[in-house]
Formats: structure tokens, sequence, C-alpha cells
């Protein structure tokens, strides 16, 4: 059976290639821009891991369709949970700016 996990959440690492880089945990003292930079590297990661197990499914030297589209699926559905995070965090900081000091 393959590695569903989704990076963060679980076991991490994917059936097509290296593993994603590991995000910081608060005991490592991490900032929040750190958490945020590695976050974004796991999402490109996953696109990037996505794009390779379409390539390999058009060449001919995967046959397992299913598992190719787990993989472009988990890449969809991180990008869209960091496009949502971009939105609430554009949403705060707007908010910030509307205070009168």
């Amino acid at each position: 059976m393959s590695d569903l996990s989704v990076p963060g959440i679980g076991r991490t690492g994917t059936p097509f290639g290296a593993p994603a880089p590991a995000l910081p945990t608060p005991a490592t003292g991490a900032s929040f821009g750190e958490t945020l930079k590695a976050s974004l590297a796991q999402v490109n990661h996953q696109q990037v891991q996505a794009d390779r197990a379409i390539e390999e499914l058009a060449l001919g030297r995967r046959a397992d369709l299913a598992a190719t589209l787990v993989q472009v699926e988990k890449a969809s559905l991180s990008f869209q949970l960091m496009a949502q995070v971009r939105n609430k965090l554009v949403e705060a900081y707007q908010e910030v700016m509307r205070m009168q000091v």
C-alpha cells in the first residue's frame, strides 16, 4: 500500500522520490517566518512530485494511474491550503493597518 499521508499530518514522505522537507517543530524555536518558508517548500515539493508523477505516467514508466491521481490531488490540496493561509494573512495585515493608534 502506498503512503497516502499529507506532510505535516502524520508520517511524511512520498512514493515518488525524496521525502518532503520537514517542518520546524515548536521545540526548535522556529520563528513564524521560518515555519512559513518551510511550509511553502513542502507545497512546492508536492507540486514537483505531482509533475514528476504525471510525466512518468505519460512516458509509460509508471502504470499506476491511481497513485498518480492521489499525488496530484495531494499537491492540489496543499496548494489550496497554502492559498487560504495567504488569504488569512493578508486579511490580518489589512485589519492591523486599519487600527487606529
